[in-house]
């Protein structure tokens, strides 16, 4: 829909609802006077939502059927209040848009009301409607169970739905962490793994020198003996030849 709210002449869609009947998603208002929150609350209860037409009259063409025919109303700051003030006032509020049409010198407003995402909606006296076969019923308690039901059940989809992209969050954010830590983990144990390769080597080397320095030592010793026992026996021909 057309961000634009004020229209010099007619727009298309107006001109395609002036040339229709009333019906269940369109309604004729001779002026702001009789507009009532009961309309809004209509439109809103029901599965398409619709508009109505505020200083609209309604003819019958040469055919018999009920078309609309501008009569105009007040546009004013006031009046365009007084309609936003109705929305508000039911029971949860319902958004509504405000367009101005203009034929020549006859000005009239347009108010779209989509189907209401807070159904059930009621007037601020208390009061149910539901645009049913171009008139505004008031909801029989069936329908009127159906809507709440209805609604409890969008409320508890809508919950789901919250709590299943939070836990599919939450399931990711825990994927990327153990994937995150796994390889921190493969890293630590690769360190690991040549740290003790490392400790291995040097015991090898530790135990090949201590081998080694053990049978340094044994030769020793054994040449130490041998040079003493020369020793000796110098000593001993020394002495034989005093």
């Amino acid at each position: 829909m057309s961000d634009k709210k004020t229209f010099k002449g007619l727009s298309k869609r107006a001109q395609f609802l002036l040339n229709r009947e009333e019906g269940g998603d369109m309604d004729f208002k001779r002026s702001v006077s009789s507009f009532k929150s009961d309309d809004i609350v209509a439109f809103a209860n029901s599965k398409t939502g619709g508009t109505l037409l505020l200083g609209v009259d309604e003819i019958k063409d040469e055919r018999g059927r009920q078309i609309g025919k501008i009569v105009g109303c007040e546009i004013s700051d006031d009046s365009k209040m007084t309609i936003l003030n109705r929305a508000n006032s039911c029971i949860p509020p319902i958004e509504i848009d405000v367009f101005i049409e203009n034929d020549d010198a006859l000005p009239f407003y347009r108010i779209e009301i989509p189907s209401g995402k807070n159904k059930p909606y009621c007037t601020s006296g208390g009061t149910y409607k539901i645009r049913d076969d171009g008139q505004n019923k008031t909801l029989e308690p069936r329908l009127l169970l159906e809507l709440f039901l209805e609604k409890e059940s969008n409320t508890f989809i809508d919950r789901f739905q919250a709590a299943t992209k939070e836990l599919d969050n939450i399931l990711k954010v825990t994927h990327n962490l153990v994937h995150h830590q796994k390889k921190d983990i493969e890293k630590d144990l690769i360190t690991l793994r040549k740290t003790l390769r490392a400790i291995s080597d040097d015991a090898d080397l530790a135990s090949n020198l201590s081998k080694n320095a053990h049978h340094f030592s044994e030769n020793n010793y054994q040449l130490l003996q041998e040079i003493l026992q020369e020793i000796k026996i110098i000593k001993n021909k020394i002495d034989l030849k005093k």
